[in-house]
């Protein structure tokens, strides 16, 4: 009787970028003097920094007019006070970092999941990928084929991920991890505590070599500032 292991690690040391999305330059007229420099300037008749109940916190700001987020092809821009003295925040968080699909058979399909939770005050949300060094497989060289049709489907040899969630990428087909890296979750603002599970399945065929079936599969979310 085969016997079949399989094992996906996640690389618990998730890389956390928070890299300024490229814009093109800009040009600024700086107030200065020999002491000083005012970098950024606001038309406002007041507001308050202290303001606090048990659960919050709350700043504000009274008397401007057009703040907000704006964007075109080329250029996106924050305007306020608020807006430009707000320090780069993110936050990423994975549920575990191993896959255990335990033994295999041909008659179903195995699977486990994991949960990434990402908040940010990214001007332009985040985006999390996913990508392999290396096919899922034995130390002897027999790998799983990636899932090539959309399922990963009982009695043919497939694995893959397939995502849920408002920000996944992933939802609507079982897709194979490459070594190129691809977009599991992406959001396009700022978000507290968007949450997408990444359910990894795998299923076996007749000819599949026995084996016990490792890789080390890496996720990178990176905050779009």
């Amino acid at each position: 009787m085969k016997k079949f292991f399989i094992k996906v690690i996640i690389i618990t040391l998730v890389f956390i970028s928070l890299v300024a999305l490229w814009r093109a330059p800009i040009s600024l007229a700086l107030m200065n003097s020999e002491s000083y420099i005012n970098w950024m300037d606001s038309l406002n008749f007041g507001g308050e920094e202290t303001s606090t109940s048990t659960n919050y916190k709350f700043q504000d700001t009274l008397g401007e007019i057009g703040t907000g987020k704006i964007t075109s092809t080329n250029y996106a821009g924050l305007i306020g006070f608020r807006q430009t003295e707000s320090d780069p925040k993110m936050t990423f968080t994975i549920s575990g970092n191993l896959i255990d699909f335990g033994t295999l058979t041909t008659s179903g399909v195995s699977s486990d999941s994991i949960t990434v939770t990402t908040t940010t005050n990214a001007v332009d949300g985040y985006v999390t990928t996913i990508y392999e060094t290396e096919n899922l497989k034995t130390v002897g060289g027999a790998d799983i084929d990636d899932v090539a049709d959309g399922t990963v489907s009982p009695g043919a040899e497939e694995y893959g991920v397939r995502t849920s969630g408002a920000a996944g990428q992933m939802n609507g087909a079982d897709t194979a991890i490459t070594i190129s890296p691809q977009a599991v979750a992406l959001y396009s603002s700022w978000v507290n505590g968007s949450t997408v599970t990444i359910t990894f399945k795998a299923a076996i065929s007749s000819i599949t070599a026995a084996g016990a079936y490792t890789h080390a599969v890496t996720l990178v979310s990176t905050g779009r500032f």
